[in-house]
């Protein structure tokens, strides 16, 4: 019998040599493609493991590995989905207030204005004073 191409690990079962066993296939032998546990070193090893692998218990095995696949990639949809749908919250609020700051910009500006036109009114008369003022003094000299 010689060792398989895809030899697979099972934590499970342990080689009498304490490492994890791997499954290998017959090649010869009286049941060629027979299945069986056998150390991962074999052939270059003196362990002798020769456990045969109960096909039941590995596609049961198999079946519940892929039952947790969808399991998790579910999961993972979900949390895709909630986070899509955070990131439109997110992508709306910051929309909102990119506007709310355009907006006080706008009303920073029309305030602004309105300072500016009040200080040009203050100062016109301001001027005007002098100006009679200055009229009245060099008159009265």
């Amino acid at each position: 019998m010689s060792q398989g191409f895809a030899n697979s690990r099972n934590s499970e079962v342990k080689c009498s040599c304490g490492r994890a066993a791997v499954v290998h296939t017959g090649k010869n032998g009286a049941n060629p493609g027979t299945k069986f546990y056998g150390c991962p070193m074999w052939p270059n090893t003196s362990c002798k493991m020769f456990v045969p692998v109960d096909d039941k218990k590995v596609v049961d095995e198999l079946q519940i590995k892929l039952l947790e696949s969808y399991t998790t990639i579910g999961e993972f949809e979900m949390i895709q989905k909630f986070n899509e749908d955070r990131i439109k919250d997110l992508e709306k609020k910051n929309k909102d207030l990119l506007q709310k700051v355009q907006s006080l910009k706008t009303e920073l500006w029309e305030q602004k204005l309105e300072v500016m036109r009040a200080n040009q009114k203050h100062l016109s008369i301001a001027l005007f004073v002098a100006l009679i003022l200055v009229v009245v003094f060099y008159n009265v000299n």
